[in-house]
């Protein structure tokens, strides 16, 4: 049986797709010509700005090591960043037009603009990163190994300020499978501080649902 290798993308993406459902469901479910509105808006503009911030570390820190092996993909990847940069713009312009138009009318037709571009924002990047899980992750098993795909994982992770990269790993607690919650975990109580794996613990009991929790917690021995 062939050794399951390390996938880059996987916990990220997953983290990512659970800002986007949600997202999409708040923005369903709101009344755009209330000023409770504001509150989603202010979710929509963390979510693009992560969204923005991940392409980045892609292109800095991941498609470089692919290109010499086939730049005719990661030309591709780096054209669907300059495509979701654009759709995002989209989004931040419709955003700052529905905080500075003062009539309900109005706010309520540009919420709709928001809904229908994010819709767009969505589908795009669910078939990005389905690409780089389907295409561009078996072109780094083929070429690095698991050890030299974790060096480059960990100089994204240098690269993100440490209030990001909590929010972020809140969304991804949110959205993996309680092997990977076992896993990350046991990863971070291996190769970091008891005081930063107490602070992932944290969030775990934050986050996960009680009968979750509790499987964790056995998994972990820390029951």
């Amino acid at each position: 049986m062939q050794n399951q290798r390390y996938n880059v993308f996987n916990q990220i993406h997953k983290g990512l797709r659970g800002m986007l459902y949600d997202t999409a469901i708040r923005l369903q479910q709101t009344d755009f010509s209330q000023s409770e509105a504001s509150e989603v808006i202010d979710q929509l503009t963390q979510v693009l700005l992560f969204f923005d911030d991940h392409a980045e570390h892609e292109d800095r820190f991941i498609l470089p090591h692919i290109r010499k092996h086939d730049a005719q993909l990661i030309d591709e990847l780096e054209k669907d960043h300059e495509i979701d940069h654009r759709l995002t713009q989209t989004l931040f312009d419709h955003i700052q037009e529905w905080k500075t138009v003062s009539s309900d009318n109005q706010r309520e037709a540009i919420g709709q603009r928001i809904l229908l571009a994010f819709s767009e924002f969505i589908a795009f990047n669910l078939y990005h990163m389905n690409k780089e899980e389907n295409v561009l992750i078996y072109l780094l098993w083929k070429h690095y190994t698991d050890a030299e795909i974790r060096e480059m994982e960990g100089e994204i992770l240098k690269a993100i300020p440490p209030q990001t990269l909590m929010a972020e790993s809140r969304w991804m607690m949110r959205s993996i499978n309680d092997k990977e919650v076992v896993e990350w975990l046991m990863g971070v109580r291996q190769g970091a501080p008891v005081a930063v794996f107490d602070t992932f613990l944290q969030m775990a009991k934050e986050e996960l649902p009680s009968e979750r929790l509790t499987k964790v917690h056995a998994a972990l021995e820390l029951v």
